[in-house]
């Protein structure tokens, strides 16, 4: 799959300011299982998948900017070195 067939365009910021562009999968609203509980507490949030060969292997902290709206990673849910799925929150303005 070639990047410009995947997603929406946007601009990835690592930990030492590296910006990258790439094209993402954003998802609002996903039912997410928060990290440290075994039961089945859930939550909603956002997640933004991207191809581990544009971005490598994300951090906590890390940020996507997509139409102009910047997302924080809050962390990774999977990693298989072809897609990065990640948690993230709106950054508040």
């Amino acid at each position: 799959m070639e990047p410009d067939e995947f997603g929406q365009p946007a601009i990835y910021t690592d930990s030492d300011l590296n910006e990258i562009s790439c094209n993402v999968l954003i998802e609002h609203d996903v039912l997410l299982q928060p990290s440290g509980f075994d039961s089945q507490v859930v939550e909603i949030g956002t997640t933004i998948e991207a191809l581990f060969s544009d971005i490598g292997a994300p951090k906590k902290g890390d940020l996507f900017t997509i139409d102009s709206i910047v997302y924080n990673v809050i962390r990774v849910e999977e990693n298989d070195k072809i897609f990065v799925k990640m948690t993230v929150s709106e950054e508040a303005e």
